[in-house]
C-alpha cells in the first residue's frame, strides 16, 4: 500500500451526510439498531471482538439465542464492508497463533462457506430469488391466510420462541440464526404460507438482508432449494425452545408476557394453570399442523 495518497487540490462541492436526513425522526424507530456501527471500521471491530471472545466457544454457543455466541458479521458482509476472504484469513491466522482451536475455526469457516455457496447459487440461478429451484414445488398448495401472516410478522403466534424471534427482528433488524430456521419453518410448514412471503418480510426488516442468502436459506427451509432438507423435517418450536433456550432467558427478554413463568412453562405457556392473559394461545396445534403439511407434501409427490 502506498504510504500516502495525494488529495485533490480542490475538493468538489458536496452535501453533508446529515443534510440527507437519512435517520428516522418522527418516530425514531431505529433506536434498537444502535448496536451496529456501519462501515469498515465497525466491521473490523466486530471481527476483533468475535475472535477475542465468542469464537472460543463458537461450535457449541452458536445455537443458543440467549448467548452472544455468533459473530454478527452478517450486515458487514452483506454491505461489503468486510470481505469473506478477510474474515477467513483472520480466523486461520488466529488458529495458527494458537488463539483459536482447530475445531472452533473449522466450525466458523463452514458457516462462512455456506454463505459463499449461496452466492454461487444465485450467480448460476438468478431466478432463485423469486422462483423455486425445485420446480416440483410450483404445484405446492400454499394457503392464503392474511391474519396468520400478520400474526407471524408481529410475533403473536402463541409460540414464545417464534414470537421472540419476530419481535427481536422488528426491534433490532437482526435475528439469531437458529431462531431464523424455526420461524421460517413455522411460516412454511405450520402455516403453509409461501416462502416468498417470509423472504419479502426478511428483506424489509433485516439489517443483513442479502439477495443470495435470504432467498437460498428460505428455499432451504421450504425444501425447494439446492441441497435442501426433506420437507418432512418440521421444527417443533416448543422442543427447539426447550433445547436451545432451556432457562427461557431469550423468550423472557422478547416476550415479557411469559417472563413470570418458570422455565418449564416458558416455551409452552398454554399449559400453565393460569396462562398469561395478554398472550395469545397457539395459532395452530403443532401435531395437527405437522400432519397437514405432510399430507400436502405427500400429495405433491404423488
Amino acid at each position: 500500500a502506498p504510504p500516502y495518497l495525494r488529495p485533490p487540490s480542490e475538493w468538489p462541492v458536496s452535501d453533508s451526510l446529515e443534510a440527507w436526513r437519512l435517520r428516522p425522526r418522527a418516530p425514531d424507530w431505529a433506536t434498537g439498531f444502535s448496536g451496529w456501527r456501519p462501515g469498515e471500521l465497525g466491521a473490523l471491530e466486530r471481527l476483533d471482538r468475535f475472535l477475542g471472545a465468542a469464537a472460543g466457544d463458537y461450535a457449541a454457543a452458536r445455537d443458543f439465542p440467549g448467548k452472544a455466541g455468533t459473530s454478527r458479521l452478517s450486515p458487514h458482509l452483506a454491505f461489503g464492508e468486510i470481505g469473506p476472504r478477510q474474515v477467513a484469513r483472520s480466523v486461520v491466522l488466529a488458529e495458527a497463533l494458537g488463539e483459536l482451536s482447530t475445531a472452533q475455526a473449522e466450525a466458523f469457516l463452514r458457516e462462512l462457506g455456506w454463505r459463499e455457496f449461496n452466492v454461487q447459487l444465485l450467480f448460476h440461478h438468478p431466478r432463485m430469488g423469486h422462483e423455486n429451484l425445485n420446480v416440483a414445488f410450483d404445484a405446492f398448495p400454499w394457503r392464503d391466510d392474511p391474519p396468520a401472516l400478520a400474526a407471524w410478522r408481529e410475533g403473536r403466534t402463541g409460540y414464545p420462541l417464534v414470537d421472540a424471534g419476530m419481535r427481536e427482528l422488528w426491534t433490532t433488524g437482526w435475528m439469531h440464526n437458529r431462531v431464523r430456521m424455526v420461524v421460517a419453518s413455522f411460516l412454511v410448514k405450520h402455516l403453509m404460507l409461501d416462502w416468498r412471503l417470509g423472504e419479502a418480510w426478511f428483506w424489509d426488516t433485516l439489517v443483513d438482508a442479502d439477495p443470495a442468502n435470504n432467498a437460498a436459506n428460505w428455499q432451504w427451509v421450504a425444501g425447494s432449494g439446492a441441497d435442501a432438507p426433506p420437507f418432512f423435517r418440521i421444527f417443533n418450536p416448543t422442543a427447539q425452545g426447550e433445547r436451545f433456550d432451556p432457562d427461557g432467558a431469550y423468550v423472557r427478554r422478547w416476550v415479557p408476557e411469559v417472563a413470570a413463568l418458570p422455565a418449564s412453562l416458558a416455551h409452552q405457556p398454554w399449559r400453565a394453570a393460569k396462562p398469561p392473559p395478554d398472550y395469545p394461545p397457539p395459532l395452530v396445534d403443532h401435531a395437527e399442523a405437522r400432519g397437514r403439511a405432510l399430507q400436502a407434501y405427500a400429495a405433491l409427490k404423488a
